[in-house]
């Protein structure tokens, strides 16, 4: 069977929608998978083992769509799961013409043989995809992502912690990632700050601030309010990031794309969450915890402080484990050294 999977956007949706293809594939080994995308996909499908291809949509330009499905089409796929059913997603998944096409339920319904009601957001967003596989008579559970890297993406944070030997010998390393591209999404300024000086002068801990693209200015801004307190981290790409999460002990974040990667790798992580429904994004289990309020002004830093202590036993049982296994681990070995969240 040949299913293509549509996700187009944005980092974390795409994350989010990798354990899917682990589930077809424990369906059915001889199951063929192709994922569409928007380029940004090129920072997480590619090296997965169970991706037979990515392809990578155009983003603009009438006729080079219609082109580009016309391609699609050669393929011959026999079902089609648009994750998305935006109105270039759904025409896309309709133009393909699979004898299943499947997507949730919205006003563009016509496109799709199946649709399955949403569920407003009320549970994990991977367990809500996991909905679209009923049609096909496949049920999944294990809601691990799936984000390949290996020893060449542990090059540049092996190099930041051979520059700051400080970072590779303390006891708890954390990493703050403050930006969002919402600034309703953001926890404020000051909140980080206070929350990174607390972290070195109270906890023994070592602090390293996360930041992407056109992000290094907005943290250093941070950092400059904690008053020196962390270290920046150098200019890392997508996967040298998830080697520089999987070498930490806790994460903490705002409902961004490196909130998902930390989960990835399976480093004990706390979510901050305002407009977004927290159940939706995070798993909310022992290793991966989450704070809700209306506005993110809203969020105590002693709410943070608070669930950051509560989770110091299971972080130093893991930072020993991790610490005995080596300072940064692949992505094949990171399960080995923190359990599975799922099973």
């Amino acid at each position: 069977m040949k299913i293509l999977l549509i996700q187009l956007r944005q980092l974390g949706d795409i994350l989010l929608t990798t354990p899917v293809i682990r589930a077809l594939h424990e369906h059915d080994t001889n199951v063929v998978v192709d994922v569409l995308t928007y380029p940004m996909g090129k920072l997480i499908i590619p090296g997965n083992p169970l991706v037979h291809r990515h392809i990578v949509a155009p983003q603009k330009g009438v006729l080079e769509s219609l082109r580009f499905v016309r391609e699609l089409q050669k393929y011959r796929y026999d079902a089609v799961i648009d994750f998305m059913s935006t109105p270039r997603s759904a025409v896309m998944a309709r133009l393909v013409k699979a004898k299943t096409r499947i997507s949730f339920a919205t006003g563009r319904r016509a496109f799709f043989t199946h649709v399955i009601p949403r569920d407003d957001h009320n549970e994990y967003i991977v367990r809500e995809k996991f909905k679209l596989l009923r049609p096909l008579g496949v049920e999944a559970n294990d809601v691990r992502l799936m984000l390949p890297w290996g020893d060449g993406d542990a090059g540049a944070p092996k190099m930041f912690y051979a520059d700051h030997p400080h970072l590779a010998a303390s006891k708890r390393r954390v990493l703050l990632s403050p930006t969002h591209r919402r600034s309703e999404r953001k926890w404020p300024a000051q909140s980080w700050a206070t929350l990174a000086r607390w972290l070195e002068k109270k906890q023994d801990a070592a602090v390293i601030w996360a930041w992407g693209p056109g992000e290094d200015g907005e943290v250093a801004a941070i950092q400059s309010l904690a008053q020196g307190a962390g270290i920046m981290a150098p200019r890392l790409s997508f996967r040298e990031l998830a080697a520089l999460a999987a070498s930490c002990d806790l994460f903490v974040g705002n409902s961004n794309g490196p909130s998902h990667v930390a989960v990835a790798v399976n480093t004990p992580s706390i979510q901050l969450h305002g407009p977004t429904k927290a159940k939706s994004w995070c798993p909310q289990t022992e290793r991966h915890r989450a704070i809700q309020d209306v506005s993110m002004a809203g969020i105590s830093t002693d709410s943070v402080q608070a669930m950051i202590e509560s989770m110091w036993p299971l972080i130093d049982r893991g930072a020993a484990d991790l610490r005995a296994f080596g300072s940064i681990c692949c992505s094949d070995d990171i399960w080995r050294v923190r359990p599975s969240l799922a099973k």
